[in-house]
């Protein structure tokens, strides 16, 4: 399966948005979620959060092989060559480095933002909806 995961900002509101679409080898949807919560974040933060709410969801749906893929290049690389820090970036960071290493057939990758546009759109419509929405058909701002 594949795993696009992105998050998104909202100032005014001082919400932090995140979102995943789980495709399967054929491209289509077998799921897709969002979450909110009320909070500025950085955005490496943000993106670190998408990502490990998106493993969390993998876990508690016991896929076994899930590429998860992400538009922050710093946020991937971070992830290959872990530094040494106590920023609540590298906290988030160290929990995914954690959980991949529970699941060796989870993988992450970076995908241009073009590649991305599914979870980014999902990202920006998500503080209009519920705290945590699962959607199993695609949602109409994605629907196309």
């Amino acid at each position: 399966m594949k795993c696009n995961v992105d998050a998104a900002f909202h100032d005014r509101n001082h919400i932090t948005s995140f979102g995943c679409c789980v495709r399967d080898s054929r491209g289509q949807l077998i799921r897709a979620q969002t979450k909110w919560q009320r909070e500025n974040m950085t955005v490496l933060e943000g993106e670190a959060v998408a990502l490990l709410e998106a493993i969390h969801s993998a876990e508690t749906n016991r896929w076994n092989r899930v590429v998860f893929e992400s538009d922050s290049s710093t946020l991937v690389l971070a992830l290959s060559f872990p530094g040494n820090g106590d920023s609540e970036f590298y906290i988030i960071v160290s929990n995914i480095i954690y959980q991949l290493s529970l699941h060796s057939n989870f993988e992450v990758k970076f995908v241009r933002r073009q590649a991305n546009m599914v979870a980014h759109t999902l990202t920006k419509t998500t503080c209009s909806w519920v705290s945590h929405r699962i959607f199993y058909s695609y949602p109409s701002c994605i629907e196309y």
